[in-house]
């Protein structure tokens, strides 16, 4: 088997989001190519604080140009394709394609296609507070044939404060916490979901089909995934 030479370009938003992103397409690049050989990775992290900052303020503006400069970056060290690994961005990946050098996989397709594929029909979005009550996910599931559900708006917050108080900084959660997130997807459960999505890149750190008791779509892992496949694709 020929060794890889397509290099896929990460536009990291979170630090825990991007490296997770990272390990899982190295893990998956095995099933590709032979003898610990894979594509090139290129990551480029800016701060982000200022990203963060910007979503609070509601300038998405702000978050988009971030977000393209680090595709610009990508390009300019050799990056064919890319990959944003955080899901509440994507609400800009219409412009943001518009405006990249290259090719982006958008998460929202990936992940909407893998519900079709297990056999969902109401999926529980599990994010930010900006990808939930924005309903991120609602026109990718619906265009399939799939329902949309989030939660109620005090656990929206719970997540919220999960996400940016314990696992954007620190990749872990109490077990309070984790606790209070199973709360969450049983009472998801009860209003008829047969599957939830952990569509925020840090949710799969501490979620998965085990302690969820019903499919939890790791959209960090598919859009790893549909990047190398995308690759061995091509060679």
């Amino acid at each position: 088997m020929s060794h890889p030479t397509a290099v896929i370009g990460i536009a990291g938003v979170t630090v825990p989001g991007a490296l997770d992103c990272l390990a899982r397409m190295h893990r998956h690049a095995g099933q590709c190519f032979n003898h610990h050989h894979h594509p090139r990775f290129v990551l480029d992290q800016p701060d982000f604080g200022i990203v963060h900052a910007a979503q609070v303020d509601n300038r998405w503006d702000i978050v988009t140009d971030s977000i393209v400069g680090s595709l610009q970056r990508l390009a300019e060290a050799g990056a064919q394709l890319a990959v944003i690994p955080a899901n509440t961005v994507h609400r800009c990946i219409d412009d943001i394609r518009a405006r990249s050098p290259l090719p982006v996989l958008s998460m929202l397709d990936v992940v909407a296609e893998a519900c079709r594929q297990r056999g969902l029909a109401k999926v529980g979005i599990l994010g930010t507070a900006w990808t939930m009550s924005g309903h991120l996910y609602r026109q990718p599931l619906s265009a399939l044939g799939l329902e949309e559900a989030i939660p109620s708006p005090a656990a929206q917050e719970r997540i919220q404060r999960a996400i940016f108080e314990e696992l954007v900084p620190t990749g872990a959660c109490s077990a309070q916490t984790l606790a209070d997130l199973l709360r969450i997807v049983q009472d998801l459960r009860d209003a008829g979901c047969d599957g939830v999505a952990l569509a925020c890149t840090e949710l799969p750190l501490v979620l998965d089909d085990d302690n969820c008791g019903l499919p939890a779509i790791d959209t960090t892992r598919l859009l790893a995934e549909a990047a190398v496949n995308a690759v061995c694709e091509r060679k």
